[in-house]
């Protein structure tokens, strides 16, 4: 590290102010930076995440879908890390994505929780415009509001200004932390407010000491959830926005903010860093697009705390729903053929008076009529098995589905593999 300036403002998370400095990082090693192509297009791409497994990055484009039915006011894209690169960004479907603009997606500590953005219906009414989601077989489905506190915080700052803008939002992977940065006008300069989780309850959002008389965007919760990046003008740097690491202490007080230096700052707004929870990528924007850095060499001033074991986490839901319990299993299929690959699988099933649910997909090779047959050539199959077992025709239930609903990209192999499958749900 090396100390090349002073600045001088007023750290108060959550409630004692104290006079710091900062430091702008130096590092020994030479980092590989490069622009991830495949990611990017000509359209706003930012507001990065990553998950905890470091395989799948989500962010927010304005790109136009492949069906055409979005685009133009941003929605959440999802890219793998498949067999040594990036793949094809792909969006997250209908369930999260609309037409008025979804966008600052971040997750759990396990990955099945997603908290995001969003401005379509009355948001004000539905609690948003932050949102949770939860991973159901493959499948983001809407959860609700994050929280009424959050939600009247934003509801109490349109009134006041008519109108309000977000530019990045995190929460930890405990699940305990919000930080949002926003402001009156997109255009203008914005602060960082917290809220944070008590008894299951979010509190009001206040503003973060590390806010400055200029524009801090764009934060990150790191994996270990006391790791914080955020990007400001105004705590001096290289020129328009540097991003900067602060890390909340045992005492539960922020630490102080260091610039974390050249290549990744520059004269340009550089903006959305993420570090992989491993401490080996990290992700970042730079004009409006994502870039790679490889990180593995360097010291621990620029990391995260590696957390060798990614905990459980429990999200409550707005409201609870009572459902009999489930038993579902996954069948998979070889390319074109109806043999179940896995078929122990329905050797779970242990009592035959019981009602089943059968849906049958397929990968997306060859026209579309062809696969809703041979997806319910792979129901039948699957049936055949269920009647053999002593479940009776009349307690299964059938639902064909073909190509539509995959869970994984059809341009890959892997992805195919995943979607070649046949869903039994047993209600107990």
């Amino acid at each position: 590290m090396e100390k090349i300036k002073k600045v001088i403002f007023l750290i108060s998370f959550p409630a004692i102010s104290i006079a710091q400095e900062y430091e702008i990082l130096k590092h020994d090693y030479p980092i590989l930076i490069r622009e991830l192509t495949q990611l990017n297009s000509k359209s706003r791409d930012c507001n990065l995440s990553i998950l905890p497994n470091s395989k799948s990055i989500y962010f927010m484009s304005d790109r136009e879908m492949k069906n055409g039915a979005f685009g133009g006011n941003g929605d959440i894209f999802r890219s793998d890390f498949e067999n040594g690169s990036w793949s094809n960004p792909i969006d997250v479907g209908s369930s999260i994505n609309t037409y008025s603009g979804e966008d600052e997606p971040t997750f759990s500590s396990n990955g099945t929780i997603m908290y995001y953005q969003s401005w379509a219906g009355s948001w004000k009414s539905s609690g948003g415009p932050y949102y949770m989601a939860k991973l159901v077989n493959g499948v983001w489905e809407k959860q609700g509001s994050i929280g009424k506190n959050i939600s009247q915080f934003f509801a109490d700052q349109s009134n006041i200004n008519f109108g309000y803008a977000t530019d990045g939002m995190a929460v930890s992977p405990d699940g305990n932390l919000f930080i949002v940065a926003c402001g009156p006008d997109y255009d203008g300069p914005m602060d960082l407010f917290y809220s944070v989780r008590k008894n299951g309850v979010w509190t009001y959002p206040q503003i973060m000491g590390i806010s400055t008389d200029g524009d801090e965007r764009s934060v990150f919760i790191a994996g270990d959830s006391k790791t914080i990046y955020y990007s400001s003008d105004g705590m001096g740097g290289f020129g328009g926005l540097d991003i900067f690491k602060v890390k909340i202490q045992e005492n539960g007080k922020l630490g102080t903010p260091v610039n974390i230096g050249e290549p990744f700052n520059t004269t340009k707004n550089d903006m959305g860093f993420v570090a992989s929870a491993d401490g080996k990528s990290a992700f970042f924007i730079r004009n409006l697009d994502i870039y790679y850095a490889d990180i593995s060499m360097l010291n621990e001033d620029i990391k995260p705390e590696i957390i060798q074991e990614i905990p459980k986490e429990e999200v409550p839901s707005p409201k609870k729903i009572e459902k009999p319990e489930k038993l579902e299993l996954t069948l998979y299929f070889n390319h074109d053929e109806t043999t179940i690959l896995n078929r122990a699988e329905l050797d779970k099933i242990n009592e035959t008076n019981q009602s089943v649910q059968v849906q049958g997909y397929c990968d997306s090779d060859g026209p579309s009529t062809y696969n809703v047959d041979l997806a319910n050539r792979r129901c039948e199959a699957v049936i055949s098995e269920l009647k053999s077992m002593g479940i009776e025709e009349s307690s299964i239930k059938k639902v064909i589905h073909g190509e539509s609903n995959p869970v994984s990209n059809n341009k890959t192999e892997k992805g195919k593999s995943l979607n070649r499958r046949v869903v039994v749900s047993v209600q107990r």
